[in-house]
């Protein structure tokens, strides 16, 4: 049916009421749009603020993971080193332990020439089996520095004799002249 846009015809149609709904129902989407626009304009800024704080939480998340990896290969490290120091600490303990003095006095008795005295002898454990002797002798005279230095190196037992110190004593002092020695001492050879 065709429609014609004469008013003055009869019968008169009234669409007021109709074209006054369609504007009220227009100006109600309207407003929705409008209001529908606003949120998701505030959505997106509210995203966007959450997006950058994931962002930055991500970002401190992997620096603190990068701190603490450093921390751990730190720390493992100053373990190892840590546990490495206290091992050879534990080892130099259980050499001491081992360490038969009866053994090397005798050994120093039988080598040592007659005329020499043993003043001080401390030994420095180092690898294990390895121990270093620092030994201050006393003598009577300077001619038994040689037979002593001769004596101990001919022994299995001593190495690496090395003549450290010599101190003439007192006048008038039973033993007047001193020397010291540096030696290795093999604990694990028999007598």
């Amino acid at each position: 049916m065709s429609r014609t846009w004469n008013f003055a015809r009869r019968p008169f149609r009234d669409d007021r009421r109709l074209y006054a709904a369609a504007v009220v129902l227009l100006v109600i989407g309207a407003a929705f749009l409008v209001a529908n626009l606003r949120l998701i304009a505030e959505y997106r800024r509210g995203v966007a603020d959450t997006r950058g704080s994931i962002a930055a939480l991500e970002d401190r998340g992997r620096r603190a993971d990068q701190k603490a990896n450093a921390a751990k290969t730190a720390l493992s490290s100053y373990r190892l080193s840590a546990l490495a120091e206290e091992s050879r600490g534990l080892t130099r303990i259980a050499a001491e332990r081992q360490f038969s003095w009866t053994r090397l006095l005798a050994r120093l008795e039988r080598t040592l020439p007659g005329q020499v005295g043993v003043a001080r002898l401390q030994p420095r454990f180092g690898l294990p089996g390895e121990v270093w002797l620092d030994m201050q002798l006393v003598a009577r005279g300077r001619e038994a520095v040689v037979p002593t230095i001769t004596a101990l190196a001919k022994d299995p037992v001593f190495a690496d004799v090395v003549l450290r110190s010599e101190s003439a004593g007192e006048a008038g002092a039973p033993d007047p002249f001193g020397f010291q020695l540096e030696t290795r001492y093999h604990a694990e050879e028999r007598p």
